[in-house]
């Protein structure tokens, strides 16, 4: 019998044919069943591959997982500058999946600005931060849509395969580095400069709050590169000739600023009303000034003469002729009306001080009158300017100037119409402010507050017009803001109170608390102390620039170790035995009189102990020519400064 092959074969097909219809398992190559050893990687997917060999080898269908990350889960206090994060998978990825669009880095659903780069190992995500991070924010770092080398694409929350690390960042680090205000900036000057270099925190420069006094300010001139090395800047640094400043700031924690340049010159300035000035600078020496000018300080002053009669001797005289034209007077000290003139000036008069620019102004046919009614002969010179305080201050303005228009030779005089006195504001006027005028009476010490209707302030031209009849004692006064608000409540009927308020204004006193001043309460010594110092305007270290103590009894982390260490290096306290200052201790009228005086540099000499017969050590019965403080007592009482207590002393 033979064996038909081609049949065989057949049946061979079919029987296989029947038995996978039939559910019979039968081995194949990629069918997961290991039954020889050639088959070693069967992994059942048989469908994948080109025909099978007796060989298989292991197709990977398992996904990639994000074995670690430089930042764990729900990781605290994250740098926000962190320039780098790491990704680490099990298994080596596609380069194509390593993009923006399946690494992103959020904040509040909005993404981070990033990059991303895969490492040598193939493994291995890098993600660049370009900038830094919200401070003390919940961020999300999510990984998606990422496929090993196989084709199998990772799993996770999402089907497209997430894996999300959450972290708080910490707080915000300061890389900002300080900002330095200049002043003055560089340019050309006529005289030496004084200049300040300060460091801000930020770039805001209206508040000293605001100043960085941690940051080291290093400078050089002379067109010197400048380092860490040069220069640190401690005091204003002077320039009085041409010069190139360089500059820059480090803060604490090493933040610099750029380095910045300021070029300064420095010439010889103009000399109004000079005639002849040396121009070498520095020198610049005034030679020679224009007629009815002076030389003084190095400038050129309108000229009045050192004795009280040397006004006369340049004064214009007024014209006799009458006209319409008015007169201008610049250069001279005075106008002399004759006795030809019979009190009358026949022709406008317009007389101005070239200095202060004020302006005095009479109308044609001014009579002008004494006190006794009689027609006036003799020197009218500009008023003069007084100061505030040769005057008692008793109500709520602040005076900006005050004049005193008399005779030359002192007299009241009567003015018919009225003469006009133009005033420009000076530096201590609030432009955005109208003005008030007073009288002042010398007699009785009081202020009223002149007609309305005789004065006006011209807020475009910056000047204060005052028309009167009489001459005087005129103060032009501001309310300034909130001036008559109450300020403590406490001292509303109290005597003091406008001496109260005027020295809070000035930042000399601030009160035991809101509103309330507690006036008829004792000072302690260093409380004085620390008053009498912000009076005169003395600069006072910090607590930081403190390196001792004058007194042992005052402690260097005390609020009033500065003050005292002022006051002591300024000669105003001297301390009690055994080197103790006594700081708690309530000071007294003496002590409080001593210190004030010394600070102001009070000349005393016009009285001495010597002096029994004086007003003051026979009006006190506890006040001696031979105490310590009668000087200042005694010099106090004179000038009216300070009075007694009602039956008892100066004390």
């Amino acid at each position: 019998m033979k064996f038909n092959i081609l049949k065989t074969s057949g049946i061979v097909i079919g029987v296989l044919l029947f038995v996978l219809s039939a559910g019979y398992a039968m081995a194949y190559c990629g069918d997961g069943v290991l039954e020889t050893p050639l088959e070693e990687c069967d992994d059942g997917n048989f469908t994948n591959r080109d025909g099978c060999s007796s060989y298989c080898k292991n197709e990977d269908m398992k996904p990639p997982t994000v074995t670690s990350a430089s930042i764990s889960n729900n990781a605290k206090d994250v740098d926000t500058l962190i320039k780098k994060i790491t990704v680490t998978f099990s298994e080596e990825i596609m380069a194509a999946d390593v993009n923006t669009d399946n690494f992103s880095l959020e904040y509040l659903a909005k993404s981070a600005d990033i990059s991303v780069s895969l490492n040598s190992d193939k493994k291995t995500a890098t993600i660049i931060v370009n900038n830094k991070l919200n401070a003390e924010a919940v961020h999300a770092l999510k990984v998606r849509h990422v496929r090993d080398i196989a084709g199998n694409m990772m799993k996770g929350e999402h089907s497209g395969g997430y894996h999300i690390v959450s972290f708080t960042t910490a707080k915000a680090v300061d890389t900002t580095a300080p900002t330095i205000v200049v002043y003055p900036p560089g340019g050309t000057y006529s005289f030496t400069q004084e200049v300040k270099l300060t460091p801000y925190i930020t770039s805001y420069t209206k508040s000293d709050d605001f100043i960085d006094k941690t940051a080291k300010v290093y400078y050089t001139l002379n067109d010197v590169n400048v380092s860490n090395k040069s220069s640190v800047y401690s005091k204003p640094i002077s320039i009085a000739e041409g010069t190139t400043l360089r500059y820059f700031a480090v803060d604490k924690l090493g933040n610099k600023s750029p380095t910045y340049t300021e070029r300064y010159r420095i010439k010889c300035p103009e000399f109004p009303n000079s005639k002849k000035v040396a121009n070498d600078y520095p020198t610049c020496k005034v030679l020679q000034c224009n007629y009815g000018y002076a030389i003084k300080n190095n400038a050129c002053v309108p000229h009045l003469g050192n004795e009280s009669t040397d006004y006369k001797t340049n004064a214009a005289t007024a014209p006799l002729l009458g006209s319409s034209t008015p007169m201008y007077i610049t250069t001279r000290p005075a106008i002399y009306v004759t006795l030809e003139h019979r009190g009358t000036i026949k022709r406008p008069i317009i007389f101005k001080d070239p200095k202060r620019k004020i302006i005095l102004e009479f109308a044609q046919n001014t009579d002008i009158t004494n006190k006794d009614g009689k027609p006036f002969k003799g020197y009218i010179i500009q008023p003069k300017n007084l100061y505030m305080k040769d005057f008692p201050i008793n109500f709520g303005y602040v005076f900006r100037s005050i004049l005193e228009f008399k005779s030359g030779d002192g007299l009241d005089l009567t003015f018919s119409p009225a003469y006009k006195i133009t005033v420009p504001y000076n530096d201590s006027f609030n432009g955005s402010e109208d003005c008030v005028v007073f009288q002042y009476n010398p007699t009785n010490s009081t202020y009223t507050e002149y007609d309305k209707k005789m004065y006006h302030t011209d807020g475009v031209k910056q000047e204060v017009i005052i028309n009167a009849k009489k001459t005087g004692i005129f103060f032009i006064a501001q309310k300034g803001q909130n001036y008559n608000k109450a300020i403590f409540s406490d001292i509303t009927t109290h005597w003091a109170k406008n001496y109260i308020e005027s020295l809070y204004r000035k930042g000399i006193i601030k009160g035991r608390s809101k509103r309330v001043y507690a006036p008829n309460e004792n000072l302690t010594r260093a409380e004085f102390t620390k008053i009498a110092l912000k009076a005169i305007g003395a600069t006072i270290p910090s607590s930081e620039e403190l390196e001792d103590v004058p007194f042992k009894d005052v402690p260097m982390y005390s609020w009033y170790a500065p003050y005292v260490k002022k006051a002591k290096d300024l000669n105003l306290i001297k301390g009690y035995a055994g080197n103790k200052f006594k700081p708690d201790q309530v000071i007294n009228r003496a002590e409080a009189i001593k210190i004030l005086f010394s600070a102001f540099k009070f000349n005393l000499n016009n009285t001495h102990k010597s002096t029994s017969s004086t007003a003051s050590s026979q009006s006190f019965i506890d006040l001696r020519n031979t105490d310590w403080f009668f000087d200042y007592a005694n010099f106090a009482i004179k000038n009216g400064i300070m009075s007694g207590v009602q039956g008892a002393s100066a004390s």
